[in-house]
């Protein structure tokens, strides 16, 4: 694991956020606000399989010794179980010896913990949370009967919930809207302060 890209660690207190890849980076600085965020050092990979190796290269970082606490974000995709595992594989990097809780820190002297999109039980990912949260409900009724025609074979339902987002996407004003960008307020995309992502926000603000 390679640590181009990724911003360093700063020699004063900070909060460590791991994530799958840039879609999860944008919705949580989205979601967590200015005030919040610039108290968070975020690191994303390429996918969830990086995140072990990401840990490790975190906890052997000099200046890891600052961070106050680590977070994980992690998509439940069709397997729970092996979602929690892999969350526990991650955090067993920083020295976490038992599961994580979905949505809680624990831990002396470092807090420890990871959220698993959606909601920590049920199959999904964060765009479940996105497509709950867009902010054109017209467009989703019309998205809905698209997908409703054409019954897409995704394969599984996070797939599947990503092809209705970026269908939604498509549909907006601006049909080159990208993921990072669906959270501006002028976007007619996805709204980061939407009750959905309560739960998101205080696993970030705790962090």
């Amino acid at each position: 694991m390679s640590r181009r890209n990724l911003p360093p660690f700063p020699v004063t207190g900070f909060g460590l956020l791991l994530v799958e890849g840039g879609d999860e980076r944008w919705l949580c600085e989205s979601v967590a606000g200015p005030a919040v965020w610039q108290g968070l050092v975020c690191w994303y990979g390429s996918g969830r399989s990086d995140l072990p190796a990401l840990a490790a290269l975190a906890a052997r970082d000099p200046s890891f010794g600052h961070a106050r606490s680590v977070g994980l974000l992690l998509d439940v995709e069709d397997d729970p179980n092996g979602a929690y595992r892999l969350a526990e594989e991650t955090l067993a990097a920083f020295g976490a010896s038992t599961p994580p809780v979905h949505g809680l820190l624990a831990g002396n002297p470092r807090r420890l913990g990871a959220f698993l999109a959606p909601d920590g039980k049920a199959p999904g990912s964060i765009e479940h949370l996105c497509r709950l949260a867009v902010r054109n409900q017209t467009l989703s009724a019309c998205v809905d009967a698209l997908v409703g025609c054409a019954q897409p074979t995704h394969g599984t339902a996070a797939l599947a919930a990503k092809g209705w987002l970026n269908a939604y996407l498509a549909m907006c004003p601006d049909p080159r809207l990208r993921f990072h960008q669906a959270f501006d307020p002028g976007a007619g995309g996805i709204d980061p302060g939407h009750p959905v992502f309560e739960p998101l926000k205080n696993f970030l603000q705790s962090l």
